[in-house]
Formats: structure tokens, sequence, C-alpha cells
């Protein structure tokens, strides 16, 4: 399974089929920051065994599972591209991007092109340097890359510690704060960084949970958070009519709830994250989401004066996969499968709601058929 950049959806790059020419690949140029991308794990589909994932030009095509959700493959283009790195380097390379029948839209390596285990901090498409191709080979499709993926509260969010509620722009390393497992933890690494979004995509932007979203006075004010932030769902009464079980839900699958959006009209934010020695819950405005974990995408996508502290203060990691501090608290639920879940949600509640309908309106036909006798004599 490989492990691409999604970069969210974007305007139809190849909005007329059948032409080979991706007329609208100039929309995609400019400047993509870390806020802007996640890494998702993606599986070609090749049907008929000869080593490429065929586009839809022609009718049919060939597909690709992203994070469990399957969509036809619509374009492929690639791009010149400037790759700047954490430490503040740059390089210059030709890069791939495949565009999915659902608009959402990845960076992936070329066959000349590796990726692999960069600290890749932004990537700024320069000039389309080939406007399409008929498909592209499995052996690009099938490699992966690493970037990195803060999770982040917004300057403001209160967190619960043991002398109450404080700004989290305020904490720092040395303070304790309640978490839900293990009580008072001190906090070993904070980091702050500001981040303007003029040029953002709208599925990039920072998340806005309203007072109540997640259940009763849940969240109990606002909460801003990033797009891969994760919340817990399924205990404490936070979306547990979803959710029947405890897990982490990134907050960008969450979005199509009623008082969970994308903040498309922001133009500036202040991120905080923090460390402890292990992951954990922690209270934030008063529902329970996570704090950082510091695994291989953060740990790549951290400058070489950030990841030499981190690695003073944690040690490494137990293996390549691994968080430098510890395990996930609880499961993570990938994206696309928490939509998912969502929408069979809904689709089961609608279909109870309407089958209630009938039987009460077969009900109200019976009592008036009941009637009319009466209403003759």
């Amino acid at each position: 399974m490989a492990k691409w950049i999604s970069i969210g959806v974007r305007a139809d790059l190849d909005p007329t089929e059948g032409n080979f020419e991706s007329e609208n690949s100039a929309s995609l140029l400019g400047t993509i920051d870390n806020t802007m991308m996640s890494i998702v794990s993606a599986v070609s589909n090749d049907g008929n065994g000869d080593g490429i994932i065929w586009e839809d030009d022609l009718g049919g095509g060939e597909t690709v599972t992203v994070d469990g959700v399957t969509s036809g493959l619509d374009s492929v283009q690639t791009y010149n591209a400037t790759i700047t790195l954490g430490d503040g380097s740059s390089f210059t390379a030709i890069l791939g991007v495949a565009q999915l029948s659902s608009g959402e839209a990845y960076i992936i390596p070329t066959n000349e092109v590796h990726l692999d285990n960069l600290k890749i901090q932004s990537v700024e498409l320069t000039s389309v340097f080939v406007d399409e191709y008929d498909g592209m080979y499995t052996t690009s499709a099938a490699r992966s890359v690493d970037n990195t993926s803060f999770v982040c509260f917004a300057a403001g969010t209160l967190i619960d510690t043991p002398d109450g509620p404080r700004a989290v722009e305020v904490l720092k390393p040395g303070d304790q704060v309640m978490t839900v497992d293990n009580g008072a933890q001190v906090i070993r690494w904070v980091r702050n960084s500001a981040h303007y979004l003029r040029d953002t995509e709208p599925d990039a932007k920072p998340v806005l949970v309203k007072a109540g979203a997640l259940g009763q006075c849940l969240p109990t004010e606002d909460l801003v958070i990033s797009p891969q932030h994760r919340i817990l769902v399924g205990a404490a009464g936070q979306l547990q009519a979803i959710f029947n079980s405890e897990v982490f839900a990134p907050a960008k699958s969450l979005t199509g709830l009623p008082g969970i959006r994308y903040m498309k009209g922001k133009s500036h934010v202040n991120w905080v994250h923090f460390a402890f020695d292990r992951h954990e819950v922690v209270t934030a405005n008063g529902c329970l989401s996570e704090s950082l974990l510091l695994g291989p995408m953060v740990m790549n996508g951290l400058n070489a004066t950030d990841h030499h502290e981190v690695m003073r203060l944690f040690g490494p990691a137990t293996s390549l996969a691994a968080a430098v501090n510890g395990p996930p608290a609880r499961e993570c639920l990938q994206a696309g499968y928490v939509r998912r879940l969502i929408s069979e949600y809904f689709r089961e509640k609608n279909s109870l709601a309407s089958k209630r309908i009938r039987k009460q309106s077969r009900g109200v036909e019976m009592e008036r058929n009941k009637a009319e006798p009466l209403d003759a004599a």
C-alpha cells in the first residue's frame, strides 16, 4: 500500500474527456504548504494486469482506492516543482499529480523522483511539464511519500489543567495538563507557528466545531482545530449516536455534520502543538481531543533544530513506523472510512424515518376510512 500526498479536492484538471489533454492543468500552479497536505493510503487497481492504471479519457478506465474509498482515475499530469524542506533548503524536481473522478488530487512521485522520507515543508508547482498522460505506471503508483502533518489547536483554545482551564498559547514545557487516561501529565515539548491562509485551498483551512456540535454542550464553546487534528468520538457523549466504539476521527472527516465546517474566510491562524511522554486524550474547550503524536510524518516535517530537540527529549522510535512518544491513545480512523460511517448512519436514519412516516400515513388513512360511515349516518 502506497502513501500519497493529498492536496484536497481541486477544480477539474481534465474537464473535456477524449482528447488526451488536461485543459485546466495550469489551475494547480502555486504554492502548497504543509497545512494544505495530508498523507493518505492508496492502492491502484490494475484490472487488466498490464502494469498501467489507465485514465477514463476513452471511457472505462481503471480505479484507485484511497483510504478505503474507490474512484476512477481521471487525469495524470506532471509539473516542474520546487520542494522546500524543513531546514529551509530546497530543490527542483518534476512531480506527478493524479486526480480522481471524485475531484481529489494527489502528489505522487515519478519514476525518476522519489519523495520518501524527506522533511517537506512546502511544494510550489511552477509550471506544467506534461499536461496529460494516458495513465500511470503501477510502479509509480506504488511509491510512498512522507510529509508533515501536525495536529494543532488554535490560539485561544482552553486546555484543562490541574489549576483549571488555561489558554493553549500560554502553556510551556514543564506545565501540567489533565489527561483522561493518566491524570496530570507534564508537557515535554511545545511548538507555536503562524500561518497565513490567503492562498490556502478551502479544504485545508481550519475546522470550526461549533459549541454543542459533538453533543450536549460539547464543546462548551467554539473550537478551532487543524483539518488533521483528531477528535475523540463514540464516548463521553461525543457523536455516540454515530460511532459505537471509542476512536479518534480527524476533524476534516466530520465537516459534513451540522455545526462542523471549514473556516473558508479565515485569513490567518496561530497553531499551537504540545506533546507528552505518550499520546494522550486531553480536554479542549470542554470536549475530548488528542495531544500531539510524534509519528514519522510529523518528525519528517520538523526543521533541523526542532528535530534535534525532539530526539534529545524523547529518543528514537522503536521502529520506522512508530511514534517517538508511543502508540496512539485510541484507534485512529482514516478520513474516508469516517465519512462512510457517517453516510451509512444518515442513510439508515432516513430509511427508518421514511418507514415511520409511511406507517403513520397508513394509520391516518385507516382512521379516515373508519370515520366515513359515521359521517354518512
